[in-house]
């Protein structure tokens, strides 16, 4: 990788200082636009280029130098949060890149402060970026009482599984049962007379089942990640994008985050991930699990923890070279139970 340096351009316009880098093939990357110039990172082969246009300031070189800080989670609150704990260690835009016991130190020291947070985190050095990788520590907290209250079941089945930690189970495994139907209760009894009440807690699973008719090409083509990964920049003007620079993959999907924003016109790092359409033929494991794919899909499930597909069975089934139509008798063991709160007389309570 060429050697990059930090320059201020002066008295140039974003517009025509894209326009310039693009019709000459120059890989820049804005970092901040002022009034009377424009700081950019740039490579030292291509500063020739520029001061035969432009008047340049050299800032420092930037070889050495982390450009972005991009943070993997799905928990923007967190992300905030670290991004600013890390920049308090040095781990931000601009600043000379730290060697591996450096990089172990800080891990260690945010580990300790977020130690009720994140479970590990990882700092990967890829080219002049900073990739943040982490796992959340999964809290496990008591469920809150909601006063006095019964598990009922929220649809019809088949009960199969039964985990109480509160109250009086008065439902049984294999029994089958209705939507609303009382699983467990919450009224603690002696001599069937009630003594005292409390909230119910507990989880109850059954059999459910359905018919499913599903057509399936024998054949198909899957999207293969390669390990080609590029750059790119896109200038955002208004209602109308310009990628900065033509993809050299044929292929490949693309995710952005925004580096300058001002008046209106931004500028995002394009990031292209290049994949490739590889034809697969449904052998009989992969077609069992497309099935199973396509009947959650079908009867739009989102299985949770200990939920599953219990059994498939064909009613009826047509074959040609290419395609597969099959009817389905499915069997899913799903969460049927539901915490529902109810009303104690005065009487009941002073007892």
């Amino acid at each position: 990788m060429n050697n990059k340096s930090l320059i201020k351009i002066k008295r140039v316009s974003l517009n025509e200082l894209i326009k310039f880098t693009f019709s000459k093939n120059i890989d820049i990357e804005i970092i901040k636009e002022e009034n009377n110039y424009i700081l950019c990172k740039i490579d030292n082969n291509n500063i020739n280029e520029i001061t035969k246009i432009y008047k340049i300031e050299l800032v420092y070189i930037f070889s050495n130098t982390i450009v972005s800080v991009n943070i993997i989670s799905n928990n923007l609150d967190l992300k905030k949060e670290l991004n600013k704990t890390l920049e308090k260690y040095n781990i931000k835009r601009l600043v000379k890149k730290k060697n591996y016991i450096e990089l172990k130190a800080i891990k260690e020291q945010v580990l300790k402060e977020y130690n009720d947070k994140i479970e590990w985190i990882e700092i990967e050095n890829v080219g002049m970026t900073y990739i943040i990788h982490l796992e959340e520590r999964k809290m496990y907290k008591e469920q809150e009482d909601k006063g006095y209250c019964n598990i009922i079941a929220s649809s019809d089945g088949l009960i199969t599984k039964i985990i109480s930690t509160s109250g009086v189970v008065v439902s049984k495994i294999n029994q089958i049962v209705k939507e609303n139907d009382l699983l467990i209760t919450g009224e603690i009894k002696l001599n069937d007379e009630v003594k005292k009440n409390i909230c119910a807690k507990g989880l109850v699973y059954a059999e459910k089942w359905y018919n499913v008719s599903l057509d399936i090409p024998l054949s198909y083509r899957k999207k293969v990640y390669t390990n080609k990964i590029r750059y790119n920049l896109e200038f955002e003007d208004g209602n109308k994008d310009y990628l900065i620079f033509k993809s050299t993959l044929k292929k490949y999907d693309s995710d952005k985050k925004e580096i300058i924003s001002i008046l209106g016109r931004k500028l995002y790092l394009i990031k292209e991930y290049e994949y490739v359409d590889e034809k697969y033929q449904l052998d009989e494991e992969s077609l069992d699990n497309r099935i199973d794919e396509l009947v959650k899909e079908k009867l739009e499930l989102s299985l949770g923890d200990n939920e599953r597909i219990i059994s498939k069975n064909v009613l009826k089934k047509e074959e040609n070279n290419s395609r597969i139509k099959i009817e389905l008798f499915v069997t899913i063991e799903r969460l049927i139970s539901k915490q529902v709160t109810y009303e104690v007389l005065e009487s009941e309570l002073n007892k």
